[in-house]
């Protein structure tokens, strides 16, 4: 079985694992306070969660 650790389950996102959410915060280019909020808002689900944030942040320029 393979334990890769570098990079957390892609269905969900624990708030509570500081790498966690160290990961998704690059991912979505958000601050902490930003993926917080968004879990607050959209729930655990990652896809809940890029769709928040899609519609809340402003196009990248």
């Amino acid at each position: 079985m393979d334990s890769n650790t570098s990079t957390p389950p892609a269905q969900r996102i624990d708030l509570t694992r500081e790498m966690e959410v160290a990961y998704w915060c690059r991912v979505f280019d958000v601050s902490m306070a930003q993926l917080r909020e968004a879990v607050h808002h959209a729930g655990h689900q990652v896809q809940e969660v890029r769709r928040y944030l899609s519609r809340k942040l402003p196009p990248a320029q």
